[in-house]
């Protein structure tokens, strides 16, 4: 042998004997509430992003070793996912990050359970998941029933030489329900928890969870309880989690403490999150991130993905169904405290309603509004992403003195809208009120009629809404607290099947001569201090 391919050969030698057998770096890829956002849509300049089709060309450009998780609510949403009970959803990301980088070949490694989830129900999310080749996360979770697999507390994975343990976190949603059932971990079921992970000495630990640190709404279920368990022994080194649909990036419990990523929602990008280890010691020496959105023009659509969606696609979406002369805001502008879109949604509840039992009024919720409605041709598309959830519409009972309290504490204030009202009530409640900053109480309601008459305190009124308002779940917490709501679910209607009347009703033969208008009318106004 030459000498010069001799000292090579000794070198190469030399370098295999003395660096470890596994990578440098490590990259997670995370989502989070998809929701059955599979395809590309436009943004407010009319460019496409988001999507399968576009994430996976982001994956298959990706150079390091990676693996793909996800924070939950997955499965309800739009139109598709709805129509496959979720089934679709499990499709495509079993079928995702079709690399050789990726340590499973393809495939999300793993994901938890979103409060939307349920939304079907617990049998069949169960037979969805089922189908779901990644493991079900959450230490907080227990009687899905799942066939050939169970829900899993953590795991911890070998990945590309990296010991890596993965703690599922799932949350509660309306359609909870059977055995199936979420509680929060306090401050001795973590320590626990986190002992049984670090007694299979990871080299990391990851916290996938549906929940959210930035949040504005909510305050995180988790930190409160998590915090104070952790040692520098028994940590979190990245927490990745959802629900707000946010995009967030920050160490907020210090410089050692671990990295919290959100990553928005409805797949319109996703995170990669790169765990860089020391290449002699095997020590994890930094977390970084980058949020990458998915944009069509920069990264185009893997083929095979994008095909596949055109099978999926109900293209009896693309229909028009009217014609909006003026933006319709999510939230309110103007003297009246409620936005116009759920107005209507209100009415033409209480008309559904009444044309089955007698109810007093009904409400409709801002949240559940996706986003402002753009002026313009509106497509099937376009109002299934509006309200893209299955919620069921519901009767119950509520005093009038409980009500008067709701719509009090349902009256918010924010620097850039001043104060709104979460909640629009049908066309036959009138309320005034008074906001008054820097008082224990700020809202005052000075005048509250229903059907034209002063509400009376001690009556009990027959309300509609979204079946999981008087349940108190997340924006219907002010509504919680009746002994006995008597609540009636109809499960033949639902929030996105009343937007479709509403339009449907609209005046006018062709979708262009039908115009989707905001009520004129004033039903909170806010009176002067």
């Amino acid at each position: 042998m030459r000498p010069y391919l001799l000292k090579l050969v000794c070198l190469a030698v030399v370098c295999c004997f003395a660096l470890p057998g596994w990578a440098e770096k490590l990259v997670i890829y995370h989502t989070s509430d998809i929701h059955g956002f599979y395809f590309p849509r436009p943004d407010k300049s009319n460019r496409l992003f988001g999507g399968f089709a576009v994430l996976e060309n982001v994956l298959r450009s990706e150079k390091e070793p990676f693996v793909l998780l996800d924070s939950g609510d997955f499965s309800s949403g739009n139109k598709e996912a709805n129509d496959s009970n979720g089934l679709y959803s499990v499709e495509l990301m079993n079928a995702a990050g079709k690399s050789g980088r990726n340590v499973l070949g393809r495939g999300y490694a793993a994901l938890t359970i979103g409060n939307h989830d349920s939304d079907f129900g617990a049998e069949i999310l169960g037979s969805t998941l089922s189908s779901f080749n990644g493991d079900v996360l959450a230490a907080n979770m227990h009687g899905l029933p799942m066939k050939n697999k169970t829900v899993l507390p953590f795991r911890v994975y070998t990945w590309n030489g990296r010991r890596i343990a993965v703690i599922g976190y799932a949350l509660a949603g309306p359609g909870m329900a059977g055995e199936m059932e979420i509680r929060a971990l306090d401050k001795a079921a973590w320590e626990q928890l986190l002992s049984e992970v670090y007694a299979q000495k990871p080299d990391a630990v990851v916290l996938l969870a549906h929940d959210s640190i930035a949040d504005a709404r909510k305050a995180s279920q988790i930190l409160s309880t998590l915090v104070p368990a952790l040692t520098p022994n028994r940590k979190i080194d990245v927490f990745l989690g959802g629900h707000a649909h946010v995009r967030n990036m920050e160490r907020r419990l210090g410089e050692n403490g671990p990295l919290f990523v959100e990553s928005g929602a409805m797949l319109e990008g996703t995170t990669r999150v790169e765990l860089d280890f020391n290449d002699q010691t095997g020590a994890l020496e930094n977390v970084s991130a980058r949020y990458i959105r998915l944009d069509l023009e920069t990264w185009g659509e893997e083929p095979a993905t994008a095909a596949r969606l055109a099978d999926i696609e109900n293209t009896s979406l693309r229909q028009a169904y009217a014609f909006v002369p003026q933006a319709l805001p999510k939230y309110p502008r103007g003297a009246d405290a409620e936005a116009d879109l759920p107005k209507m949604l209100a009415d033409e509840m209480f008309d559904w309603l009444s044309a089955r039992e007698k109810v007093d009024f009904t409400i409709f919720q801002i949240p559940a509004i996706r986003k402002d409605v753009a002026p313009g041709v509106l497509t099937g598309r376009d109002l299934v992403e509006l309200l893209p959830y299955t919620e069921y519409v519901a009767t119950f009972a509520i005093p009038g003195k409980k009500l008067k309290q709701a719509v009090r504490e349902t009256i918010r204030r924010e620097k850039e809208r001043g104060d709104y009202s979460i909640f629009a009530y049908s066309k036959n409640v009138y309320v005034e009120y008074k906001y008054r900053p820097g008082k224990k109480n700020p809202v005052k309601i000075t005048k509250f009629l229903v059907n034209g008459k002063k509400l009376s305190n001690r009556k009990i009124y027959r309300a509609g809404a979204i079946s999981h308002i008087p349940d108190g779940y997340f924006e219907g917490a002010p509504f919680k607290g009746y002994a006995r709501p008597n609540k009636k679910v109809y499960r033949d209607q639902c929030s996105s099947g009343l937007l479709f009347s509403v339009v449907n009703a609209l005046p006018g033969d062709t979708p262009a001569e039908k115009r989707l208008l905001a009520p004129a009318d004033v039903r909170m106004p806010r009176q002067s201090r």
